[in-house]
């Protein structure tokens, strides 16, 4: 009975390993290949056809009369098309998230995924961004330092590390709970709050800047209702420059209203009176008022007061820059 058990497993596996490599299954040659009857083949060919559907592979079995073989037939439901990968691979080479040679690793196997007739295509259209795709410049890896904060977020584990602040030569150990790693604007962040120093509000940190991590035996508990949101954080922070939540109101002069929309998530119009559209939205901290000044005299700002002043002391202090000067 053992024996015959081991194989009929040696035989449903020879004959699956063999379908997912492309072959046809031919029942009359595997039965005289195994020495048993068509029957028992066809059972064998069932329960495969059985555990294809309770995985949820992205394929499924038939007969192919023409040939007289079983085959395995593609879906197509969980692979990404042509004209998806082109379009992350775009998203990609922009971003310029990772080194060089990670990139390029990550694009070939992504183009690998499509129809061999369309990879050509792809390679073409993307070869000039692709061959001068420039790395940023702290040139490290962080696929894997990104996998262990990723855990140790999953795991609600405290971790330390040691941080290096642009400009400062001796790293400092912080104690953190980590609550998410996010990219924006060319770099991963990890968004934690402070073990030693109980905030409401998270404190941001470059992973790149990270020098060492060390995962603690030591969990943290943060109550569901306060749980740290990504997505909610994302929509109210600009630039990655984090602190107090504040509503703002602003007059936009431009030419896209829309383009604040998708700047802003939050940001809602109030009323638009002669091209001009008052906009009030929800940001975290100061980062905004890069992106305020950034739009020129297509914006006012209106609140709160203390935004409003600080945006005035900067453009006087820019207009200092630019005194004349005789040449």
């Amino acid at each position: 009975m053992v024996d015959s058990q081991q194989n009929k497993g040696y035989r449903v596996i020879s004959m699956f390993d063999r379908l997912m490599d492309g072959q046809g299954i031919n029942k009359k040659q595997e039965a005289f290949t195994h020495n048993v009857g068509e029957k028992t083949i066809q059972r064998d060919l069932n329960e495969i056809r059985a555990y294809i559907e309770k995985t949820k592979l992205d394929c499924h079995l038939e007969y192919v009369r023409v040939e007289k073989v079983y085959r395995l037939t593609k879906t197509g439901k969980n692979i990404l098309s042509k004209e998806q990968v082109l379009a992350i691979v775009k998203i990609l080479i922009e971003s310029r998230a990772l080194l060089k040679s990670e990139m390029s690793d990550i694009i070939d196997k992504l183009i690998s995924i499509v129809a061999t007739d369309k990879q050509e295509f792809i390679h073409n259209i993307i070869l000039n961004e692709k061959h001068l795709y420039v790395d940023l410049n702290h040139k490290k890896s962080l696929l894997h330092l990104i996998w262990c904060l990723s855990e140790a977020i999953q795991k609600k584990k405290i971790i330390k590390i040691d941080y290096l602040r642009e400009g400062e030569i001796i790293p400092k150990e912080k104690i953190l709970k980590p609550l998410a790693v996010i990219f924006s604007e060319y770099y991963f962040y990890l968004i934690a709050y402070d073990n030693k120093h109980e905030k409401d509000l998270p404190i941001v940190y470059r992973v790149d800047r990270i020098q060492h991590f060390l995962e603690l035996d030591k969990k943290f508990q943060i109550p569901y209702a306060e749980r740290f949101q990504e997505g909610e954080f994302r929509k109210r922070i600009q630039f990655m420059h984090a602190g107090e939540l504040m509503r703002i109101k602003f007059i936009f002069k431009g030419a896209s209203p829309q383009a604040v929309l998708d700047r802003l998530p939050t940001a809602k119009i109030i009323s638009n009176k002669d091209g001009q559209c008052l906009f009030e939205a929800e940001v975290f901290g100061r980062g905004i008022k890069m992106w305020l000044l950034s739009q020129g005299a297509n914006i006012e700002v209106l609140e709160p007061i203390e935004l409003r002043e600080e945006i005035i002391d900067t453009i006087q202090s820019m207009q200092q820059n630019y005194r004349y000067i005789n040449v």
